[in-house]
């Protein structure tokens, strides 16, 4: 049985002790930005006006090129972004290349499921696999799949292709997490959904939705989204808003048209740094335009930036090692001292 805690690591570096960083820890490399998916609670619901694509093999190999030269790997890269993963009909292909680049201490991928097919979970291992897949699921039967997803599935085939990765999975860990908000009214909706996905998982948890996408009406999704958003989406409690958001000092996520941008969640008003078809990675991630949205943050001038100033980002934490809000000052000197 699957074991019940965070959808994230929580074995975590301080940041505060090793920010500035030359090297990412995390990147996110958006292969496909369309989604199969429209869920009530995500900016692909509603017309957002953003990119949608899927990656080239000449960008990846431009981004794989250029991780290279970074002065170490990165911790992890994670194949996703805004949209589904598996609309990339070249996806397993992809991930063995990325895995035999050897850029990155692990590889995951984060997916709604409803595509991954045994022939898919086969290719997949052909490849290599990944170090983890994630899973976010938006309900527990396909009627929920219907109110929260916007589409019909198949429920019963969805679960047995789930059942069939995990009993192929290898070395792969599995983590599934589902949305609060589709256990809400469910007589329990916490057990059934252990029940369920316990079996096919190393790892389940139970998300809360933040409002984190500009131009969407939560409140007419449910009332208890905008409550409690304090404590994040991994419930780690704190006691007031953050200034200072943590992401941006150790993520950085690839467009699928190659723009880099510095990883927020609402990804239809994420902010850009350049474009990797324009310029390195190695210079984008030490350039002026990043530089300045880091000291915006550790001057507490986030407030002032159209895309921050409602942002509850800087709460959505998975531990205390991600605050930086007591350090902001030190953090700021040391980075002015760095050339």
């Amino acid at each position: 049985m699957a074991e019940f805690r965070q959808w994230r690591e929580t074995d975590r570096v301080y940041l505060k002790d090793v920010v500035p960083l030359d090297t990412p820890y995390n990147v996110a490399i958006e292969i496909s930005s369309f989604c199969n998916l429209r869920c009530v609670y995500c900016a692909h619901s509603i017309n957002h006006g953003q990119y949608e694509g899927n990656m080239t093999d000449e960008l990846i190999d431009k981004i794989l090129h250029d991780l290279k030269e970074f002065p170490e790997k990165v911790k992890k890269v994670n194949l996703f972004g805004f949209g589904e993963t598996l609309c990339h009909p070249k996806f397993p292909e992809i991930a063995g290349k990325v895995n035999r680049a050897g850029i990155a201490d692990a590889v995951e991928f984060t997916t709604n499921g409803v595509l991954l097919t045994k022939d898919r979970v086969d290719r997949m291992m052909e490849n290599g696999g990944v170090n983890t897949i994630r899973i976010s699921l938006q309900g527990i039967d396909a009627a929920a799949y219907k109110k929260f997803g916007g589409m019909d599935i198949n429920f019963e085939q969805f679960l047995s292709n789930l059942k069939y990765m995990y009993q192929h999975k290898g070395n792969m860990k599995i983590r599934m997490k589902v949305a609060d908000i589709a256990l809400k009214g469910i007589p329990d909706g916490e057990e059934r959904f252990r029940d369920i996905f316990g079996g096919m998982a190393d790892s389940i948890y139970i998300e809360h939705i933040l409002p984190i996408y500009a131009g969407m009406d939560y409140d007419k999704i449910d009332e208890d989204i905008n409550k409690d958003v304090l404590d994040g989406r991994m419930h780690v409690h704190q006691e007031k808003i953050n200034v200072v958001c943590h992401r941006a000092f150790y993520r950085m996520r690839l467009r699928a048209n190659g723009d880099v941008t510095a990883a927020c969640c609402d990804a239809t008003q994420d902010v850009k740094y350049g474009n990797v078809w324009k310029d390195s990675l190695y210079n984008i991630w030490n350039g002026d335009a990043r530089k300045e949205f880091l000291k915006l943050q550790l001057e507490g001038r986030r407030f002032e930036h159209p895309y921050c100033k409602d942002c509850m980002m800087p709460n959505d934490i998975t531990t205390e090692a991600d605050l930086l809000d007591p350090w902001a000052n030190e953090i700021l000197e040391r980075m002015k001292g760095k050339k």
